[in-house]
C-alpha cells in the first residue's frame, strides 16, 4: 500500500510539473498544491484511524447496520469539509486569482 501511495504522489507531482511547464500554474502554486495534498492526506489518514475504535464499538453495541450508517455520516462530513478546504486553497492560487473573468 505504501508503494501505491508513493506512486500516486509521484504521479501527482509530475502532473503539476507539466502544468507549470505549460504555464498553467507557477512554482508557488505548484508548491502550494503539493504541500496541501501532503497535509490533507496525512490529516485524513489520522482522522480515519481515530474513527476505527468507535466504529468497532458501535458494531459490537448497535450492530453493523447502525455502525455503517454512523461511519457513512462521518465520511460525508469529512468529504464536505475536505472539499471546502480544497476550494479555499484553489481559490488562493495565483493562476485562479489572476484568471480572466468569464
Amino acid at each position: 500500500m505504501q508503494y501505491d501511495t508513493q506512486a500516486q504522489r509521484q504521479a501527482w507531482i509530475e502532473g503539476l510539473a507539466q502544468l507549470r511547464e505549460q504555464g498553467a500554474i507557477d512554482a508557488d502554486d505548484e508548491n502550494t498544491l503539493i504541500r496541501h495534498m501532503d497535509e490533507r492526506l496525512d490529516a485524513v489518514q489520522q482522522e480515519l484511524k481515530a474513527l476505527v475504535p468507535e466504529y468497532e464499538q458501535r458494531v459490537a453495541e448497535d450492530g453493523r447496520e447502525v455502525a455503517d450508517a454512523w461511519i457513512g455520516t462521518r465520511a460525508r462530513e469529512m468529504g464536505e469539509r475536505e472539499g471546502a478546504d480544497a476550494r479555499r486553497m484553489v481559490d488562493s492560487l495565483t493562476a485562479v486569482r489572476n484568471a480572466p473573468a468569464m
